[in-house]
């Protein structure tokens, strides 16, 4: 299924179709989430049985930055977890 993100968190009211989600299962034990922005990949988050790895895909624009913030927000990382992500690249939970 593919969807546009919503603004929950930024000040924003809308991202204009820039930001899209991918949210499908590749089986029943591993669901995806993929954010593009601008029609490129910029961030994924895999659930596993008991694990949820976030993947942060790099530094584009502040407007893409900005769809990652939410996206990772909308999944239930806080401003400190999403700092340590932009850094490391990957946050294991």
């Amino acid at each position: 299924m593919e969807y546009e993100l919503s603004c929950q968190y930024d000040a924003r009211q809308s991202f204009y179709g820039k930001a899209k989600i991918k949210d499908y299962y590749v089986n029943k034990n591993i669901h995806i989430l993929e954010l593009y922005s601008y029609g490129t990949l910029v961030a994924e988050i895999k659930e596993y049985k008991k694990e949820t790895k976030y993947i942060y895909y790099g530094q584009y624009s502040q407007t893409t930055t900005r769809h990652q913030k939410e996206f990772f927000r909308q999944n239930g990382l806080s401003d400190k977890e999403i700092k340590e992500l932009f850094k490391k690249g990957i946050l294991e939970v």
